[in-house]
């Protein structure tokens, strides 16, 4: 979640932050809450080109929630579905960039549901943060409870790790048998502070940005852990991440991992932050995971 043009307006948001720290700090929150330079559908990606054609053969359906509404795509596998699979892209992404996994999950008798976030491809809004979110999600999957399993990338991973954990007001659990997480962040508090950094708020400043995430999720900025929803939940997930990640560092994926027994880490060097969904090793692993809950470490 980097925004290196906000830089060019720091020393702005600097003075205005000492003027006036709360209003500063709610305008810095939703700058830190709206996707900027989302990520190219390349038609000729061979990976992408794949993708938009499985994608074609989805239900697709537009799914209303209390803020807006979100686009959601429904695979269904050859026989009886075993389950429901939920898929939540990342940051900038939007659904179609999941679709490595659909065909390992479908081959495992899996129903697979996807969506995209919040101001994301074919979803309305401007905004996204994990209130939201969670309340997308919550709307998409009502009628698949409760879920064999979700597999998340990024921003999404926490969004993920939250809903399974009920760590938004008002929405509870999601009930949820496994957990995938996929070059996945583990404090949110931590790129808050960054984000903070980055554009120049002070210390008041701050702490009306995260006031601001108190008043939509009821929660603190700083209950939004990653490690603490696995250790909450106890649900079995498997952390996959790769050791040259540049966007989300690869200790996030050791403090997930931290979590308990319940949780195995899979490195997966050199796949990067995006290149790591176009691998179908690591499509296997989440599929063979989410099917059998064996040991993933020589996928």
């Amino acid at each position: 979640m980097a925004y290196p043009a906000l830089k060019v307006i720091r020393p702005v948001i600097r003075l205005s932050s000492a003027l006036s720290p709360r209003l500063t700090g709610r305008f810095a929150f939703r700058l830190f809450c709206t996707p900027i330079g989302h990520a190219r559908v390349d038609p000729a990606s061979p990976a992408i080109r794949k993708a938009l054609t499985l994608f074609e053969g989805a239900e697709t359906r537009i799914v209303g929630h209390c803020r807006g509404y979100v686009r959601s795509f429904t695979f269904e596998p050859a026989g009886a579905a075993r389950g429901t699979v939920l898929l939540i892209h990342g940051w900038t992404g939007q659904a179609i960039f999941m679709g490595g996994f659909v065909e390992a999950l479908l081959e495992e008798g899996f129903r697979v549901l996807a969506l995209d976030l919040p101001a994301h491809g074919g979803s309305g809004g401007r905004q996204l943060n994990v209130p939201l979110a969670v309340e997308a999600v919550s709307a998409v999957v009502r009628d698949h409870l409760p879920l064999a399993g979700i597999v998340s990338h990024s921003f999404g991973g926490a969004i993920a790790m939250a809903a399974v954990a009920g760590g938004v007001e008002n929405f509870p659990a999601l009930p949820c048998e496994r957990l995938v997480t996929v070059a996945a962040p583990d404090a949110m508090q931590d790129y808050g502070e960054a984000f903070s950094r980055a554009v120049g708020l002070t210390r008041k400043g701050h702490r009306a940005f995260e006031n601001r995430v108190l008043e939509l999720a009821g929660r603190p900025m700083a209950s939004f852990s990653g490690r603490a929803y696995l250790a909450q939940t106890q649900i079995p997930a498997l952390v996959i991440h790769a050791p040259d990640d540049r966007e989300i560092p690869f200790s996030d994926a050791e403090k997930l991992a931290s979590a308990g027994p319940q949780v195995q880490l899979l490195p997966v060097p050199g796949f990067g932050h995006r290149r790591i969904l176009m691998a179908p090793s690591v499509h296997r692993a989440a599929a063979r995971f989410l099917a059998s809950g064996s040991d993933v470490s020589q996928a």
